[in-house]
């Protein structure tokens, strides 16, 4: 009854780990059977499927009434998505839950082609034909995942927001917990956008949980979002990579990260959500 599309990400991993705790048998389609063998639970019941093949989507998804869905982000997100939207109504999919951006990143004019993407995908499912319930966290502790080595050999974090910035991050755990409990229960949630973060913080203050975490000096160093970008691009990331991070920071500057909204993940899942604090600690072997 219940799928998980891209279940070895990040985001729909947690939700595939929560289902299971809850008690359910979710159907993961996987791209990769070797990665999926490393990271999911052996029973874990899989469908191979590229996210490009809808006959191949179509043929997973048969039987299945609620999907989860998650994908990279690429310039090619937004078609993607649209054709796991039509394999999902072909299959007879019901209940369709999207992962989408903050809601300052969504618009059909954003300069980044992800905010597009995500805007093009929810514009498609709202008219659908199908219920659905689009979930839109805010920016993730696990982006820290890409500082893993400057945090280990330099000490230091670097990203393009100023030290004194309000920032409010997000767990992908809290967005796979609320996403597995819609997905559970849809029929208080269709139609609904739900937008949610875990609770304020700065990023010099989420440096020192490292530091407390890993017994040493961590530092936190905010830089201009051009600078940021220009090194972006020296390091070889591509253009739509730099000009959609460089987009994150622009709109951080001008708040679109700087609420807190914690009371979502508090309703659907019952408790706080996660803090950086714990995010380190859960984490600490990647960054020691």
């Amino acid at each position: 009854m219940l799928a998980v599309i891209g279940a070895t990400g990040n985001t729909d991993g947690a939700a595939v780990s929560e289902l299971q705790a809850l008690g359910e048998d979710p159907l993961c389609v996987i791209r990769d059977p070797d990665k999926a063998a490393k990271i999911l639970a052996p029973d874990t019941r899989t469908a191979v499927a590229e996210i490009t093949d809808r006959p191949a989507l179509e043929e997973a998804l048969q039987g299945i009434k609620r999907v989860f869905v998650v994908t990279g982000h690429n310039p090619q997100s937004g078609e993607q998505q649209i054709n796991i939207l039509e394999a999902a109504k072909a299959a007879g999919v019901e209940f369709f839950v999207k992962v989408s951006g903050g809601r300052a990143l969504v618009s059909p004019d954003s300069d980044s082609v992800v905010g597009r993407g995500h805007y093009q995908i929810e514009e498609a499912i709202k008219q659908s034909g199908l219920d659905w319930c689009i979930l839109s966290p805010g920016l993730f502790m696990q982006n820290t995942f890409t500082q893993i080595e400057s945090i280990k050999s330099e000490g230091k974090i670097v990203q393009p927001f100023a030290s004194d910035l309000p920032l409010a991050f997000t767990d992908v755990r809290d967005t796979g917990a609320v996403g597995a409990r819609i997905l559970r229960d849809p029929s208080a949630h269709s139609g609904q956008t739900y937008a949610f973060t875990g609770a304020l913080t700065t990023y010099p203050a989420f440096a020192q949980d490292f530091s407390d975490v890993l017994g040493k000096p961590i530092t936190y160093i905010g830089v201009p979002v051009e600078k940021a970008m220009e090194a972006m691009s020296q390091r070889g990331m591509p253009d739509w990579l730099v000009e959609h991070m460089g987009t994150i920071g622009r709109i951080g500057e001008q708040g679109a990260f700087s609420t807190a909204n914690t009371q979502i993940i508090d309703d659907i899942v019952g408790r706080a959500p996660i803090t950086t604090r714990q995010f380190v600690e859960d984490h600490k072997g990647m960054f020691s």
